[in-house]
């Protein structure tokens, strides 16, 4: 649709009518474009961070019964404590509560 629009832009620039509503449009189309392609990098991103943690508990071998240092390290992003819970974010991007 993009590149009907462009060459229908050339056309009337060309033929000297009024095409500002159509250069308009073809921002417009752009900026969506735009903004699909990077939503879709972020959605990649998180399907290889996910599958990474997957891959990672995957290949545990143990049930982990205490706390492991290099395990949080490689696995959470950052932990908030509030009153009542705590927030997890996990470096895959998963974000978990639990309530104390």
């Amino acid at each position: 649709m993009l590149e009907t629009l462009q060459k229908e832009l050339l056309k009337k620039a060309n033929a000297k009518q009024g095409f500002e509503e159509l250069a308009d449009e073809i921002d417009s189309l752009r900026e969506e474009k735009q903004d699909l392609l990077v939503e879709e990098a972020n959605r990649a991103g998180m399907k290889q961070r996910l599958d990474e943690l997957e891959a990672f508990l995957t290949e545990q071998t143990t049930e982990v019964t205490e706390y492991d240092e290099g395990l949080v390290r490689q696995l959470i992003e950052k932990i908030t404590v509030y009153d009542d819970h705590l927030a997890f974010e996990f470096k895959s991007g998963l974000e978990t509560e639990v309530q104390m």
